[in-house]
């Protein structure tokens, strides 16, 4: 088959009335075969010939969606605020033939995705007047995420340039704009893609990096400001260690803590046999090793009526042998 030949496929749609999550939007997915599904959100404006009220009405409908890259009909009924029925599709001849003329390959396989994210001409033209040489997929994935020159003009214009079409999708995911690379460098200028991507995962934003300093930490690597988001080191956290006597904890140690969950019950705990001021060091074995009040007791009752830290460790792992005179 040649690239200017028509595509056509057939199969089913439905869309779910209570799927809208915008107004004058309704999300269609599209069933080509039990493997092969498609779904998108589309402007009703977009389907032409289905009337919004028919979503909420039982009956027929016929409605379809014309792009450049082809055309899909629709038929079928709504019941009950869902709609069910059959497609066909049918690509545009001279659309697949002026991208094949680009260079592109695999389009008749492509035809319908083409379709329904609306790949036009003219954006492929723009990924290429960019500097790029996509493929389909990244034409494909650029379109569905609004990869475009605002988006690589605006991140220029905040000092990030040279991005991969996967680097810019992956901001577009992650929502880092421009605004963002801006008000992330004022605070640190050496800020990468990588860890500008990090900070919306993880919330490190400006906002939080104001309140560790506010807590004592000014000067946190973005290292160390994920493994607080990721281990939860809160503001909550830093004064509950700071009540119990934990004024000058590094950031690695409150990492450390909270990987092995040292905390104000484990420190009550202990006190209660008279265990008061352990160092960091020690409360952290004590986790490791599962040191609590419970097994100081089995030590005391072997005849040690208070044993050091490390006794303590050394019982754990060893094994806890009868005392010979008290120590």
């Amino acid at each position: 088959m040649s690239a200017s030949a028509q595509t056509q496929s057939r199969g089913t749609w439905t869309i779910d009335r209570e799927g809208m999550r915008e107004a004058g939007k309704v999300q269609l997915s599209l069933h080509h075969s039990h493997k092969d599904q498609f779904g998108q959100d589309f402007a009703l404006s977009d389907l032409k010939g289905l009337d919004p009220h028919a979503l909420d009405s039982d009956g027929p409908v016929k409605f379809e969606l014309v792009r450049e890259a082809g055309t899909v009909q629709f038929e079928g009924t709504f019941k009950k605020g869902v709609g069910t029925g059959t497609y066909e599709f049918a690509s545009s001849p001279t659309f697949l033939a002026k991208m094949k003329a680009m260079g592109f390959q695999g389009l008749e396989d492509e035809a319908l995705a083409l379709t329904m994210v609306d790949v036009t001409i003219a954006y492929a033209e723009e990924l290429r007047s960019l500097g790029f040489k996509p493929d389909l997929d990244h034409v494909i994935s650029g379109r569905i995420f609004k990869v475009n020159r605002e988006q690589v003009e605006g991140l220029k214009a905040a000092g990030i340039t040279g991005l991969s079409l996967d680097k810019l999708v992956e901001c577009r995911i992650f929502n880092v704009t421009p605004e963002f690379v801006r008000e992330m460098r004022a605070k640190n200028p050496n800020v990468n893609v990588d860890q500008l991507v990090e900070a919306r995962i993880f919330k490190t934003t400006p906002e939080f990096v104001a309140t560790m300093k506010q807590e004592g930490y000014p000067d946190l690597t973005q290292e160390q400001l994920v493994a607080f988001k990721i281990h939860n080191v809160t503001p909550e956290y830093i004064k509950e260690m700071r009540a119990v006597g934990f004024k000058d904890l590094t950031a690695d140690q409150l990492v450390e803590f909270r990987i092995f969950n040292v905390g104000g019950d484990q420190i009550r705990d202990l006190s209660k046999e008279g265990y008061t001021g352990l160092t960091a060091e020690q409360l952290v074995a004590f986790r490791i090793h599962s040191i609590d009040s419970a097994f100081i007791e089995k030590v005391k009752k072997s005849g040690y009526s208070h044993p050091s830290p490390d006794q303590l460790v050394e019982f754990k792992i060893m094994g806890i042998h009868k005392a010979q005179a008290d120590i």
